[in-house]
């Protein structure tokens, strides 16, 4: 399947494909230790089965680019359902473009169409039960034969992929929408090219368009594969879709050069801490440093941690990774509005909130009520998507009453302003209460060598007691060496200790023993999320295994 079902019609409800829920029933690989190779006309007869995919020999990638005018810098290709896509990565007058040569041909094909025999094309398969490709692709011949267009077999199996695709789907869109090097897709207006944030060649200008009609469509089939409405009374829309990405949509009655679309994708293979080490975000030390600390020393003081950062700048991913370091038998309760959270624990419960509805009294869900409903749940663990509101002292009154090893995010740029921001309103935190906050994490996206990148800009301990509030930074950003350095003296640490009855020694070579588990992970190129999670499980379980098994 695509990323979406089709939509029949307004009143059908789409089906929806089931996605993997890598918190349930998470398989123990063979061996953790592997290293990992990662409109009135005649309807025509219809003829189901005709595929003209065998016929016509699939073009290189080469032989598309003859009109570009960019050096290209990469190519593959994107699967939608049976179709590949081939996609060319290139640079151009200094602007990095994502183009997908089909996409040519399908224009080529089109102009071979009148108007009215697209509005009938449309028509009819959207009226139809004709959703296979080979379906799509008999339609086609038939049409064209009926009614003499001479369309050659080229030209049917472009055409085929075009109707394929923006009958009950999201048109072009669905190419950038699966390619998993991609994690944002955004259209600015109508007849504007389509933008692409890749992973590797961060902003890319696409060679995807939509026209008004396109574009209001896509908007609408959004709207309802999120169970929303958009229309000039609410002409906007935040919502997230069945496979659990974000969308934000326009109408033109807003955005002055049409509707726009922003979808955030919903990785189905989440970056680990592996990941985030790779990219430069996180280095061994912290690295170590966090995971023993969230995990707190074998469960003996896990420390209740604030990831703060601006928006797009990973605080959300840097939550999910930390939250693998909890330990495996605790309970451990999700609270989000949009379900990004992806632990692979099982003794799991995620909840998300329930936006309200006109004239409907008490169906708005709020995450205060959720954190507050989740404290009858007997968690150990509490991890919330966004702090915005109210729900900042629900969740500092569970940090306050016994529930270590707490997280949430707050959109603030240093861990000065989360304090700031939580002390006064609509937050509201009293002072007394933000000793319980044991680290604030601070991650900025920023620019290097022309590129952007998200950092580890510091970490913060908090302490203090009654309304006076200290900070001492343990780790600082150093732009030189691209680097994090330490900088401050822990009392984490003196308390973990304490708990666990050892000495600073043994805690300190416990963290060189988690940064060579950690080593091993990086060297041997294990980033999936279930084999990260069970080596994690398995170092709580006999950490001497673990150790034994990588310096073999």
């Amino acid at each position: 399947m695509g990323l979406f079902d089709r939509i029949q019609t307004k009143d059908s409800k789409p089906a929806i494909a089931k996605k993997t829920n890598v918190s349930e029933n998470v398989s123990k690989p063979s061996n953790l230790f592997d290293k990992s190779e990662d409109i009135e006309k005649e309807k025509p007869e219809i003829k189901v089965g005709f595929s003209v995919t065998d016929k016509v020999k699939k073009q290189p990638v080469e032989n598309f680019n003859r009109d570009s005018k960019g050096s290209i810098i990469d190519k593959y290709f994107v699967k939608v359902d049976d179709i590949d896509f081939d996609v060319i990565i290139e640079k151009e007058d200094g602007i990095t473009k994502y183009k997908i040569p089909e996409i040519t041909l399908m224009n080529t094909a089109l102009a071979k169409l009148s108007d009215l025999d697209i509005k009938t094309i449309k028509a009819e398969l959207s009226e139809s039960t004709l959703q296979k490709l080979g379906q799509i692709q008999g339609y086609l011949k038939n049409y064209s034969d009926k009614n003499n267009l001479h369309l050659r077999d080229i030209e049917i199996l472009h055409l085929s992929h075009y109707f394929y695709l923006i009958i009950g789907k999201l048109g072009l869109l669905e190419i950038p929408l699966n390619d998993g090097n991609l994690e944002e897709v955004m259209v600015n207006g109508i007849e504007l090219p389509v933008f692409v944030f890749h992973r590797k060649y961060q902003m890319c200008e696409t060679n995807i368009r939509l026209d008004r009609h396109e574009a209001t469509r896509v908007v609408e089939s959004i709207a309802y594969l999120a169970g929303r409405s958009i229309d000039s009374r609410t002409p906007m829309l935040d919502a997230f879709l069945p496979d659990g990405s974000r969308v934000n949509a326009t109408m033109g009655d807003v955005t002055l050069r049409g509707n726009t679309i922003t979808i955030r994708k919903f990785s189905e293979d989440p970056l680990t801490i592996v990941d985030l080490i790779n990219y430069g975000t996180f280095d061994l030390e912290l690295a170590a440093f966090l995971w023993q600390a969230v995990e707190g020393y074998f469960g003996a003081k896990p420390a209740n941690t604030l990831i703060v950062g601006g928006t797009g700048s990973g605080k959300t991913t840097t939550l999910n990774v930390v939250s693998m370091f909890s330990m495996y038998t605790d309970r451990i309760v999700t609270i989000e509005d949009t379900p990004e959270l992806q632990v692979p624990l099982t003794h799991l419960i995620k909840m998300i909130t329930r936006p309200g509805r006109p004239g409907v009294q008490g169906y708005e869900i709020t995450m205060d009520d959720l954190i507050k409903n989740s404290l009858r749940m007997r968690p150990d663990r509490i991890f919330v998507g966004e702090v915005r509101g109210s729900e900042a002292h629900s969740l500092l009154v569970a940090m306050n009453t016994g529930h270590d090893g707490c997280s949430g995010t707050l959109h603030a740029n240093s861990a000065d302003e989360a304090i700031i921001r939580l002390v006064n309103p609509p937050m509201n935190v009293p002072k007394v209460m933000m000793s319980s906050i044991d680290f604030i994490i601070n991650q900025q996206r920023i620019k290097r060598n022309k590129k952007t990148v998200r950092r580890i800009l510091g970490v913060v301990e908090i302490g203090g007691s009654g309304e006076n509030i200290t900070k001492t930074e343990l780790f600082k950003y150093d732009g030189i060496s691209d680097s994090v350095v330490k900088t401050g003296i822990c009392m984490w640490e003196e308390d973990a200790c304490q708990i666990a009855g050892i000495t600073r020694d043994e805690l300190m070579d416990d963290r060189i023993n988690r940064k060579k588990v950690l080593k091993y992970m990086v060297n041997n190129n294990i980033s999936d999320i279930r084999k990260v999670g069970d080596i994690i499980k398995q170092y709580q379980e006999n950490p001497e295994n673990v150790l034994k098994h990588i310096l073999e």
